[in-house]
């Protein structure tokens, strides 16, 4: 039974996506507060705050994956 080995590649593309979530969540929220104070409107304000939460919880997976990856060289001989 061989074990699905992490990839280095996986690891950094979870990363690639988690900066566009770290850029784009706090402009997100920032037009959000705008919208609230001119509309009266939360939907904008809600998104930007479920897309920061996402970038924290997808820049934690990214980086569990290329520490795995790393660290996880002890099982290669048989």
């Amino acid at each position: 039974m061989q074990k699905n080995k992490p990839t280095l590649s996986n690891g950094v593309k979870y990363l690639a996506f988690a900066l566009v979530l770290l850029f784009s969540a706090p402009i997100i929220v920032t037009i959000g507060f705008k919208a609230l104070k001119k509309d009266n409107s939360y939907l904008l304000l809600i998104l930007g705050i479920v897309l920061a939460i996402a970038a924290i919880m997808v820049t934690a997976a990214g980086v569990i994956k290329v520490t795995r990856y790393i660290f996880d060289k002890d099982n290669d001989k048989n």
